[in-house]
């Protein structure tokens, strides 16, 4: 990350300890813009509903090609694609390209990794992406498949992940295996842990939640069904796999915030960052709200700047931050990160004065 880049972030993160201590109404533009390019999937997963009904009236690839231009003249910092699955959209490679010649400089790319094969990732590189998403939802075929709903998917997903990572090491990407916990895989954390440092992968951890769009399935709601027992069974074979080695794995802070969610879903104490450094966009063009409270407004209607910057935004925000929400768990770790005394936690497990269970 250059010089910049760090001022940049420095200065939002610092907006936000204003806004939290100082100045609640203090409008902190977001750095980061989310964009929904489809809400359909080429997947059957348990824990998400997207695949369910075939969204149509998306974003045409002009609109969205004027969407990026908007977000450029807004100074967004990074773009990421995201879905549904992004990459069953015949455009997204094109729009991945365009949004690195009108001036995103940062662009990620969130994928199952089906068809992620080494010709695309080869055309995902040339359009300038260097950050990645994939998921991963088991350490086993039989595991992940039947989360995933499709046969071989696990197979197909881990071969084009490891050619990812021989791309990481040749050109310095960087590559996370996302694993959704919920009540179909939580004995599986000890086995995704060891996974991920088998394929030399940083390990990140969402959270299962019926909250937010795309998710609010009743097959969904019984996966956030996570018994205390076995959440707490598969923490501690976890952590013992942490302190003989944490190289690839989740923090301290971010495993214990983990155990917490399924029996207090907001964690108040928390404030939400995540909500003030992203911007969504969605499929069909609506933009604001967050991962659990639906947008109102659209780029259809109106400019995307006149959007942020009007009241009716910066209010709704002001009580994401304070985490006046139905709750979700979305980008935990953002949260946890620009809290310092996550770091001292952190630092006193290391020196085993503190343990998960």
């Amino acid at each position: 990350m250059s010089v910049a880049d760090t001022a940049r972030l420095a200065w939002f993160f610092g907006r936000l300890a204003v806004k939290e201590r100082v100045a609640p109404r203090l409008h902190v533009r977001p750095l980061v813009a989310e964009l929904f390019l489809t809400d359909n999937c080429n997947l059957r997963c348990t824990s998400c509903g997207c695949w369910t009904t075939n969204t149509r009236g998306e974003l045409s690839t002009e609109e969205w090609r004027d969407v990026l231009r908007q977000l450029v003249a807004l100074r967004i910092h990074k773009v990421n694609f995201t879905g549904g699955e992004p990459l069953i959209r015949p455009d997204a490679l094109a729009l991945m390209a365009y949004a690195r010649e009108v001036g995103v400089r940062h662009l990620h790319l969130n994928t199952n990794g089906i068809r992620l094969t080494p010709p695309v990732l080869t055309e995902v590189l040339a359009a300038g992406v260097r950050s990645f998403n994939v998921s991963v939802d088991g350490p086993t075929a039989l595991v992940h498949d039947r989360i995933r709903g499709r046969l071989g998917a696990f197979e197909t997903t881990t071969r084009h992940l490891r050619h990812l990572i021989a791309e990481r090491d040749r050109l310095g990407l960087k590559v996370r295996m996302n694993f959704t916990v919920m009540r179909d895989n939580v004995d599986s954390l000890p086995g995704i842990a060891a996974l991920a440092q088998e394929l030399g992968v940083a390990l990140y951890l969402n959270l299962v939640t019926d909250r937010t769009f795309l998710f609010r399935t009743e097959a969904v709601t019984g996966q956030t069904d996570v018994a205390g027992d076995r959440l707490d069974a598969a923490l501690a074979e976890l952590e013992a796999v942490a302190r003989a080695d944490r190289r690839w794995l989740p923090r301290y802070s971010e495993l214990r915030y983990l155990r917490g969610h399924f029996d207090d879903l907001v964690q108040r104490d928390l404030p939400c960052a995540e909500s003030q450094l992203k911007l969504m966009v969605h499929s069909r063009g609506e933009v604001g709200g967050c991962w659990a409270h639906d947008p109102t407004a659209s780029v259809r209607q109106r400019p995307i700047a006149e959007i942020v910057d009007a009241p009716a935004y910066r209010a709704e925000h002001a009580r994401l931050f304070r985490k006046e929400c139905v709750g979700c768990g979305s980008n935990y770790s953002l949260n946890l990160r620009w809290r310092p005394g996550t770091y001292l936690a952190d630092r006193q497990w290391r020196r085993g004065r503190r343990s998960l269970v």
